[in-house]
């Protein structure tokens, strides 16, 4: 679990308490009797502790992103070294002043039991109990240091008194004494410090303190009511309350329950005062008021702040070679992704061409309100490693639900590839079977020599090994020929194409809907559209060629999807007379070189039919878009723009 998803948590645990504390509130005014205050109190307490162990837990639906098509470019990222050392403010800083603000009180705890051991050592100890009737076990002291009777200890019990109670009357001593005895024979104190322990590591929420403090008077209640049916002399025990209350009490020297606290006076005279019995019938309507009030209380204030459980898509593994995880991505071998946050989709991390170096990448990321992210920079991590990651961070997309402004993402190389394993396609490792086999742009005759030739045939299960027997069968009836396959859940379509000049690599796999630009060190162009009904618009044969970055300039490669969000003037093509008259419409797709002013300064075409292109390259070109900035610095920006062209029926 993340630190902002915890802080979230945290609040919507926040939330169900107040309310479960606000309706027991009003609950509890139908319960008379001191005894069952505390016991209802102290459930009470015990459900909100429990809460986040009892409800369920409400899992982010994980989205199948197999159909999202993300493009990939060969382009060079060129990166900057991160910036100075900064502190920013982030949300989850709120958990550091939690924990501290708890260690703080369990500090204060620890000095209140030192304060009590003081008060214990400079006491004198009387030989002879104040009472006749005194436990055995348990230790009198007279104190000039404490401002009101004070009961601690478990095993062998310490109770000290002020100097100015024993000097009372022998029937007001007795009835403090008989005060400070049932709370020895109750074990109070034991309960006083879990409590304490509570309110320390809750220090934060008012609700608790609230509920802490009605157990603590309904337990004075409690004991006052057992005294006053002990002695049978409510009046002396009146006395002695007032009497106590006249000294100077000094301030808590919790943990340990205390004789009196002014504050509680009133409501305590008035509890003695009152004589409450209440007849079976109605104790038992009243408990089963407040206890069916708390279950609908638990019930509310679930509904109202549900927690949220992590996505499952903390860690991605690029181990086995082509394996799609949920956020639609393939790692290459050896990469590991620790996103940090939900991913709705992002393109996979590779190693480098030739880097053998392994090392961990920390990355962290600035988003938008969509999740898209809009700046990044790496925190840690080898150099030669960096480009490779951040390349792709500045590609994802995280979920917006529940996401903090800025997201540390963790990608660790663990083993540089072989070149055996370098050169492996990127098929999924489960069973796929080929649907269809797509030929387009060949000759009669060489389709007919590469069908003759095929070691598999419609309807075949498909794997990684088929993938290279293909291959092999191809190359041996024209090494110009390329693989590509186009994955749509079980299916696989191969399609077999005339490599373009300038294209080399490993073949490419597009998945449902065709992948824009292939694999990273693949074909370049790739297919547009996909393969079903034809090719839309031709096969692009001319890879884009951009000019090189200014002096200094710093160039990255941003996917179209996250480009678009910053587009600050879009000019709309006009559908060009001609192409409408003979029902043409199909896509027009470039690769856009964007300037660090966010203008177009370079505009390649990568496909589209010859009647649509002049259109959409007069419209593009005066695109405007907010500059993209960099650890702070404006960059170029390389990205797909694609112009789709459609015909009403």
């Amino acid at each position: 679990m993340t630190a902002s998803l915890l802080l979230d948590n945290l609040l919507a645990w926040s939330g169900q308490v107040v309310v479960l504390v606000a309706v027991a509130a009003l609950a509890s005014m139908t319960l008379a009797h001191p005894r069952g205050r505390l016991i209802f109190w102290q459930g009470i307490l015990a459900i909100a502790l429990l809460l986040p162990a009892l409800e369920p837990w409400h899992r982010p639906p994980t989205e199948n992103m197999a159909a999202v098509s993300i493009a990939t470019s060969a382009a060079p990222v060129i990166v900057a070294r991160p910036a100075g050392f900064r502190i920013s403010w982030k949300r989850e800083y709120f958990l550091v002043l939690i924990a501290t603000g708890a260690a703080l009180r369990f500090l204060w705890i620890c000095a209140g039991l030192f304060r009590l051991r003081r008060h214990r050592l400079e006491a004198r100890m009387l030989t002879i109990p104040p009472v006749r009737f005194s436990n055995p076990r348990v230790r009198w002291f007279v104190s000039n240091t404490v401002g009101g009777p004070v009961t601690f200890g478990f095993l062998n019990p310490s109770i000290l008194l002020p100097a100015r109670v024993v000097e009372l009357d022998a029937d007001l001593r007795e009835a403090i004494a008989h005060h400070e005895l049932e709370h020895v024979r109750r074990r109070d104190w034991l309960f006083v410090l879990l409590e304490e322990s509570i309110r320390s590591l809750l220090w934060f929420h008012p609700a608790i303190w609230f509920v802490l403090s009605r157990i603590q008077l309904a337990r004075e209640q409690v004991v006052d009511a057992e005294v006053v049916g002990l002695t049978r002399d409510r009046e002396r025990y009146l006395d002695a309350l007032v009497a106590v209350a006249a000294q100077r009490l000094l301030p808590d020297v919790a943990p340990a329950p205390l004789f009196l606290k002014k504050r509680q006076l009133a409501v305590r005279v008035a509890a003695v005062l009152k004589e409450t019995r209440m007849s079976k019938p109605r104790t038992l309507l009243s408990y089963t008021t407040v206890c069916s009030a708390a279950l609908i209380a638990v019930r509310l204030a679930v509904w109202m702040f549900p927690m949220q459980a992590p996505a499952q898509t903390a860690t991605v593994t690029g181990a086995a070679p082509g394996k799609i995880n949920v956020a639609g991505a393939r790692d290459g071998y050896g990469v590991v992704v620790e996103p940090g946050a939900k991913v709705l989709h992002r393109p996979g991390v590779f190693y480098p061409s030739g880097v053998t170096a392994v090392g961990t990448i920390v990355v962290e990321s600035t988003m938008n309100v969509k999740g898209e992210v809009i700046d990044a920079h790496v925190i840690s991590g080898p150099d030669e490693l960096r480009n490779a990651a951040l390349a792709s961070v500045l590609s994802w997309h995280f979920s917006p639900e529940g996401l903090a402004p800025t997201v540390q993402s963790v990608i660790r190389f663990e083993k540089a590839p072989s070149k055996a394993e370098s050169t492996l396609p990127l098929v999924p490792s489960t069973t796929q079977y080929v649907k269809s086999i797509f030929t387009g742009g060949l000759s009669d005759e060489l389709a007919e020599k590469v069908n003759a030739s095929l070691p598999v045939h419609i309807g075949d299960a498909f794997a990684n090994e088929d993938l290279a027997r293909v291959k092999a069968a191809v190359k041996e009836v024209d090494e110009h020929l390329d693989v590509l396959t186009r994955i749509a859940g079980p299916d696989v379509t191969l399609i077999f194409m005339l490599r373009p000049s300038g294209a080399s690599g490993q073949p490419g796999v597009l998945i449902e809907g065709g992948a824009t630009s292939g694999i990273a060190g693949g074909i370049s162009g790739g297919i547009t559209g996909g393969v079903a009904g034809g090719v839309t618009g031709g096969i692009s044969t001319s890879a884009a060629q951009l000019p090189a970055p200014a002096n200094g300039a710093m160039r990255i490669r941003v996917g179209g999807n996250v480009q678009s969000a910053n587009l600050t003037k879009k000019v709309t093509p006009l559908y060009p007379p001609l192409a409408k008259q003979a029902r043409i419409q199909g896509t027009v797709q470039f690769t856009a070189l964007i300037g660090t002013d966010g203008s177009i300064q370079t505009l390649q075409l990568v496909s589209g039919h010859p009647l649509l292109v002049e259109s959409a390259q007069d419209a593009v070109k005066q695109w405007m878009y907010k500059p993209t900035l960099l650890n702070g610095s404006p960059v170029e920006v390389i990205t797909q723009i694609d112009v789709n062209y459609t015909l009403s029926q």
